[in-house]
């Protein structure tokens, strides 16, 4: 929200978005246009999710002051090249915001070397504190304040600072920067070995995302010919998983994200996402996963 609606605050003009970009971003686009604060174009993604670079370089107008692309989408996974399209926009002096919050902690993140000017980070996603995060704004940059009053946080954001939040995403920074190759590749070998024994139980299964370009703890898979809700509802002792994002789960229309991705519906309304964490262990995938497939196998069997 402060991201864009700060850059719009000081700067009134165009934005460029992309079509899978979490609430927070499309949300906060949308609303700045119809109050007429912000000119907006989304553009497209393809199969994998993925924004092609070129589309984006086109989408910029004269008056382009914004370009916005998560570095990591929260439902499939996939990773946007977001250090290309912040090079091309930094030859035509357009700002780029990435919204980093699904990435950090499960990837290398580095704001100087992606090359964009903002960056956000939520806190609860690397196990800091919830209600905590950051927005990373590149010295020269100029946005407008998020809330009015003292002189907080360099006259950015006043009110008194939330220091235990501060203090524990700091913590929580600087566990995750010690070992993050490490922890993804250890999250990746999780994550296949759950698709693998998912698809070898149904080999219908449909699997959603860039193959090699993504997260390594998100897998986003369709089991064909199941509601994907009352499959949750089956797995909810068991198994903690979501219908599309994690803050959607339990909503009763297919993917935004997937639809964007040209997904059919009825795949997309079987579709399921699994997240795997720093806690999670061999035992509890494939647990997991058999837990999945003989709730599968009742309701294809109903």
């Amino acid at each position: 929200n402060w991201a864009l609606a700060g850059v719009a605050g000081a700067r009134a003009g165009h934005l460029v978005t992309s079509a899978v970009e979490h609430p927070a971003v499309l949300a906060t686009a949308r609303a700045l246009e119809h109050a007429g604060r912000l000119r907006l174009t989304v553009v497209g993604v393809d199969r994998s999710g993925r924004v092609d670079p070129d589309e984006v370089v086109r989408a910029l107008a004269p008056d382009t002051v914004l370009v916005s692309l998560m570095l990591a989408n929260n439902e499939v996974g996939t990773l946007q090249p977001v250090a290309e399209v912040a090079e091309a926009c930094r030859r035509r002096g357009v700002l780029v915001h990435t919204d980093a919050a699904q990435a950090v902690g499960k990837v290398p993140v580095d704001a100087g070397a992606l090359g964009v000017d903002l960056l956000t980070v939520a806190g609860h996603k690397l196990y800091a504190p919830k209600g905590v995060g950051i927005l990373v704004v590149r010295r020269g940059v100029a946005i407008a304040p998020m809330i009015l009053g003292a002189g907080h946080e360099r006259g950015l954001r006043a009110g008194t600072e939330n220091v235990p939040g501060i203090v524990g995403l700091g913590a929580a920074c600087a566990i995750a920067r010690q070992d993050t190759v490490a922890e993804a590749g250890r999250l990746a070998a999780l994550r296949d070995e759950l698709e693998v024994r998912l698809a070898a139980g149904f080999p219908g299964l449909v699997r959603h995302g860039h193959r090699e370009l993504r997260l390594p703890n998100t897998a986003s898979v369709a089991f064909p010919g199941v509601d994907a809700n009352a499959l949750l509802a089956a797995l909810a002792d068991e198994v903690a998983a979501s219908a599309g994002a994690a803050c959607h789960s339990g909503a009763t229309h297919p993917s935004d994200v997937l639809t964007a991705m040209g997904v059919d519906a009825a795949i997309a309304t079987a579709t399921v996402r699994f997240s795997l964490g720093r806690f999670t262990t061999a035992a509890e995938v494939e647990a997991g996963a058999r837990t999945v497939l003989a709730a599968v196998c009742t309701m294809k069997s109903l």
